[in-house]
């Protein structure tokens, strides 16, 4: 947890530090980002920062909870409850995907990295706060089976975990090549193929149609 020297910054020199190291931590991972690095990107010198943070995982963790109260305040809250209908809400998730990676690139290239090797070494205390995700999820495909618009008989959890691994994986492509050959292998894209970000939503969207009345 960050320093009382650090809690009494404002929020705005908060949130410039935070992405400061954020850039860093995107860019050369955990390890490879040094204190150096990151005390230049945050415009701060290496005294200051140990005033505000005992250490580099202390201040990755707090980069971490930023980036979890971005997600939750900016998609999650935002797409718990269906205004229409679930697919279309499934598709404004998406949408908005896009638009956070636009918005906070570091941020969410920080967060897709999270299955990582350098992140398994962290995950006992990153847990906690990136689980409450599937509970936005969860709670999606709950008003949508009291609305009536599931119609197959898949379990809560099952529709869930289908749905939130779609969007980890929709995430993914917008950063990591790898998964874009995924989403293509599985569309039959050649490389000479354009394959879009519309293309992948319409895939996902595809795919969800039958289970849904």
């Amino acid at each position: 947890m960050a320093k009382k020297t650090f809690q009494k910054l404002s929020k705005e020199k908060q949130n410039t530090i935070f992405d400061g190291a954020a850039a860093c931590f995107a860019e050369k991972g955990y390890y490879g980002a040094s204190i150096k690095d990151i005390c230049e990107n945050a415009d701060i010198s290496n005294g200051a920062l140990y005033k505000y943070f005992d250490n580099k995982e202390e201040l990755f963790l707090e980069v971490l909870l930023r980036c979890q109260e971005i997600l939750e305040e900016e998609l999650y809250k935002k797409y718990t409850h269906i205004e229409n209908s679930l697919k279309q809400t499934v598709e404004a998730y998406l949408n908005q995907i896009i638009k956070l990676h636009q918005k906070y690139p570091d941020y969410i290239k920080i967060y897709s990295n999270l299955g990582s090797f350098e992140a398994d070494l962290l995950s006992d205390k990153l847990n906690q706060p990136f689980m409450e995700s599937a509970d936005y999820v969860y709670n999606m495909v709950q008003e949508a089976r009291e609305k009536g618009e599931i119609k197959l008989a898949i379990d809560d959890k099952e529709l869930s975990f289908l749905l939130d691994n779609y969007f980890i994986l929709f995430l993914n492509s917008l950063i990591s090549n790898y998964h874009e050959i995924r989403f293509r292998f599985f569309l039959h894209k050649k490389p000479e193929e354009a394959l879009t970000n519309q293309d992948k939503i319409n895939f996902i969207l595809q795919s969800i149609t039958p289970i849904l009345k």
